[in-house]
């Protein structure tokens, strides 16, 4: 696609893509936002360097693609309920690293998962702290067509309770923290196989973060397939790598990617995140 406002990097064969010639200080006219909406259909992923904004004009950014989401659980920023501030100790990730070094699509527990997200690198580690991301269209496309057949119809279960650390249940507090849960965000159904809203294009909706089981088999069918999916999206052949530097902005389409972050660092790290309400899968 030729572009007249802005230009278009490819980082990977696979996805991700660097977007020149934009500052999101200033206010985008129609022409130019809807090449950075086409290059972020394209691409999947896209990435901004050298973006100097405050938190209403990342939000300001995000609303032009939809209504904002509020997350249930991950604190925000304050006077910002729009804005997750994802913070690390000083020494490096926290407490919840343990959820966000997983290959994960955001919320699929809840029944309309976000559209996607937009994350704006405060402070940035000085080595380390790269995020990965990788395309569930390419993945659904390598399988063959008897699986293709197979998966395609298929509904799985999507529960929060899923990405909770193995000795979660035997804490003390477990049982009112998971009722609360289930209370807040109950487990949800979802197709396996689901179609991009604005693309047409068929991709796998499974994560190992959330993804329970798939209805309609027994509990080792179920375990079989799902294991066999969540290793086939993590080929290297479906991935990208983005790293970080002060200022730097994501921003994927949650709709057909995962992504993993790189607890590799030691030192402090904080991000801003901007999530865009989606809809229900199909």
């Amino acid at each position: 696609m030729t572009h007249k406002h802005i230009e278009v990097r490819p980082l990977a064969g696979s996805l991700g893509a660097e977007i020149c010639g934009v500052d999101l200080r200033d206010s985008l006219d129609d022409e130019t936002f809807e090449e950075i909406h086409q290059a972020l259909l394209d691409n999947l992923v896209i990435f901004l360097r050298n973006q100097d904004i405050t938190p209403d004009q990342q939000k300001a950014f995000g609303r032009r693609f939809g209504e904002l989401h509020i997350h249930p659980y991950i604190p925000t920023l304050e006077g910002h309920p729009e804005i997750i501030k994802l913070e690390s100790a000083d020494d490096g990730p926290g407490e919840m690293a343990y959820q966000s070094n997983t290959w994960h699509t955001d919320l699929t527990y809840t029944a309309e998962p976000p559209m996607g997200s937009m994350l704006h690198g405060i402070k940035v580690p000085a080595v380390g702290g790269d995020t990965m991301f990788l395309n569930l269209y390419a993945s659904y496309q390598a399988l063959s067509d008897t699986m293709r057949s197979l998966v395609d119809g298929l509904t799985a279960v999507h529960d929060i309770v899923t990405s909770m650390p193995p000795d979660f249940t035997r804490q003390s507090w477990a049982p009112k923290q998971l009722a609360r849960m289930q209370d807040v965000t109950p487990p949800v159904e979802h197709p396996v196989v689901r179609t991009h809203p604005e693309t047409k294009r068929k991709c796998l909706f499974v994560n190992r973060n959330f993804t329970s089981y798939i209805k309609g088999m027994t509990l080792p069918e179920s375990d079989a397939l799902l294991g066999f999916l969540l290793e086939h999206i993590e080929q290297p052949e479906f991935q990208c790598r983005f790293h970080w530097q002060t200022k730097s902005l994501a921003f994927w389409d949650n709709r057909c990617t995962q992504h993993y972050a790189v607890n590799d660092y030691r030192s402090k790290r904080q991000m801003h995140r901007v999530t865009i309400c989606g809809e229900r899968p199909h």
